[in-house]
């Protein structure tokens, strides 16, 4: 008996011990087949100040040096609060495109911010931009924020290798150059400030219009020229800031020289642009140019030996970019004393205008030894048509007067100088007023037509054109009545498109339109180089699609030309400014578009 409840204890015994190793087997099992963090202890919940990047975006361009990141930590702290930082690849690379960079931000004050540099890489090779991702994580005493990431791009400024193009001769003129396409913003091409001239560039077919952009740093002064012109060439040079806005602009860089040289100094890092446009009415085949950037010591003003006083409260407003503002009724006291060294004093203001208001200017209060003299300006800084000055008001006044009818809504432009430059030391003698008026245009009663008897039907007889009238000018008669700034609205509008071939069936074709908008002031139905209304807006359209194809403005002969636009079939060509639309199917057109000449008002021959 005793021998059988022994046994059975042992077995008992036996069986705990099989169950409590096969669970201990099975909880080393278990830790094993589980998926690594499938089951995770839940964080406790973090509160603090809340750090993340100042931006979701940065950008440098690759001759930069560096960019700088900023961190912002908002929120309320209690001690001191730490974040790591660190970069990583996008498509730029670590130690060839750029540095990297990881560490610690401290803070101790909320809210507030820190930052740290990324070292970019400067290098010859053109490339697309490269970017490069910015991470934070592992904060202390704080959380992140939803702008824990973001993203650097290095903007390229190198220029793309040239490549094998035709070499100017009698027999082989040069027709496009390789910088092309850059007729527009979207397209500049790059140029390297210091790089050295960039030649062999082209302003062909006749109205093309080449862009070109630089890197710009903030406080750096940089001078573009263009040069070695081929005869037959004539540059206007403009340049633009990086949101597209016109800062200067030059023709000649001197007399007899028609190439062209403009300084500017600028005050934002980015792109700027520079325009180059061809005033020689020749043809432009195998005719080149070279352009140039280069970065300048700024101007430095060189004051007279002997200081005089006077200078006056716009100084210095010599240039269109410097214009002072001057108010509808507002008198300004002003003198002819030059400043920054210069041996003559010419001052320019800018006065804000709209359609439908005569405005008139004019200089009183001159000191006995001063005689003035008033030029207007449109709003890209053109002269009228015809000009728009004043010299005398009349025998024995010296003082000057304008009056111009405005036709657009923006700024127009002052000039006033001394008709004889005093010396630099009698300057503070020549003393003036200027003073701009404002007066509404009250439009005459339109004649009711009348019919003559007898003619079999009702023919109108011929009535005068209705012109509005304006109050008394002074004399000479003020011809600003009838101009306008470029271009002229035209009364009447002739179309002539010219026929135009049937379109090849089937796939994308490839086509070529000539646009010329002309004012026939000799009435002889063509269009010749003195007649051209320029700067007129023209857009071409895939018809099918109605997705813009190409954009441009008429030259000085008031030409544009459009080559090699694809489109999948019709296409339309359309000038918003005279309301004309036209539909081309064919793969080359030529559009004149014709603006009847018309009798002055106020019967002036």
């Amino acid at each position: 008996m005793k021998s059988f409840h022994f046994h059975r204890t042992k077995r008992l015994l036996f069986l705990l011990a099989f169950v409590f190793l096969s669970f201990l087997l099975m909880i080393a099992l278990w830790g094993t087949v589980l998926p690594q963090g499938a089951v995770q202890a839940a964080p406790l919940q973090q509160t603090g100040p809340t750090i993340q990047f100042s931006s979701a975006s940065y950008s440098r361009s690759e001759n930069g040096g560096s960019a700088t990141i900023t961190v912002d930590i908002n929120g309320t702290l209690t001690g001191t609060a730490s974040v790591e930082y660190l970069t990583v690849d996008g498509t730029a690379t670590s130690g060839s495109d750029y540095t990297a960079a990881s560490g610690v931000l401290t803070f101790t004050t909320s809210p507030s911010s820190l930052t740290f540099s990324v070292t970019i890489i400067n290098d010859s090779t053109d490339e697309p931009d490269e970017t490069v991702n910015l991470v934070l994580r592992n904060p202390v005493n704080a959380v992140l924020g939803s702008d824990d990431t973001a993203v650097l791009t290095i903007l390229d400024d190198d220029p793309t290798p040239a490549t094998p193009t035709p070499t100017s001769s009698a027999a082989t003129p040069i027709f496009v150059d390789v910088y092309e396409p850059n007729n527009d913003f979207s397209q500049a091409y790059t140029i390297s400030v210091g790089g050295g001239q960039l030649c062999n560039a082209t302003l062909w077919p006749f109205g093309d219009e080449d862009f070109f952009r630089f890197s710009g740093k903030a406080g750096s002064t940089y001078q573009i020229t263009t040069s070695n012109l081929s005869a037959g060439l004539d540059t206007v040079l403009t340049i633009y800031n990086t949101t597209f806005n016109q800062i200067a602009s030059n023709d000649d860089a001197g007399i007899g020289n028609l190439a062209s040289d403009v300084t500017v100094s600028v005050n934002v890092d980015g792109f700027y642009y520079a325009r180059v446009e061809n005033k020689d009415p020749s043809d432009p085949a195998g005719k080149t140019y070279c352009i140039e950037v280069k970065e300048v010591n700024p101007p430095t003003p060189t004051p007279s030996n002997t200081p005089v006083p006077g200078a006056d409260e716009c100084e210095f407003n010599s240039t269109l970019e410097t214009a002072c503002v001057i108010g509808v009724g507002e008198t300004k006291s002003l003198s002819f004393v030059p400043v920054f060294g210069s041996p003559q004093d010419t001052d320019v203001f800018r006065l804000w205008v709209k359609p439908g208001i005569q405005y008139t200017c004019e200089t009183t209060n001159l000191s006995p030894v001063a005689d003035t003299n008033i030029i207007l300006l449109d709003h890209n800084g053109n002269d009228f048509n015809p000009p728009i000055g004043n010299d005398d008001k009349a025998p024995g006044d010296l003082g000057s007067k304008v009056t111009y009818l405005s036709t657009y809504t923006g700024w127009l432009y002052i000039m006033v100088g001394p008709v004889n430059p005093p010396p630099y030391e009698e300057s503070f003698l020549h003393t003036y007023d200027l003073t701009c008026t404002a007066t509404a245009a009250t439009p005459t009663p339109t004649p009711t037509a009348t019919f003559r008897p007898g003619t079999g039907g009702g023919v109108p007889a011929a009535t005068p054109t209705p012109f509005p009238t304006f109050p008394p000018t002074p004399t000479p008669i003020d011809l600003s009545l009838f101009a306008t700034p470029t271009p002229a609205p035209p009364p009447v509008i002739q179309f002539q498109p010219l026929p135009t071939a049937t379109p090849l069936a089937g796939g994308q074709i490839p086509a070529t339109i000539n646009v010329t908008l002309y004012y026939d002031s000799n009435g002889n139905f063509t269009p010749e180089l003195t007649e051209g209304i320029m700067d007129v807006a023209v857009s071409v359209f895939d018809n099918t699609t109605g997705e813009l194809l190409a954009f441009g403005f008429t030259n000085e002969a008031g030409v544009i030309r459009f080559d090699s636009i694809v489109s999948s079939g019709a296409i339309r060509v359309v000038v918003p400014f005279l309301g004309y639309s036209q539909l081309v199917v064919g793969n080359s057109a030529n559009i004149l578009l014709r603006v009847a000449p018309q009798p002055l008002p106020l019967e002036i021959p």
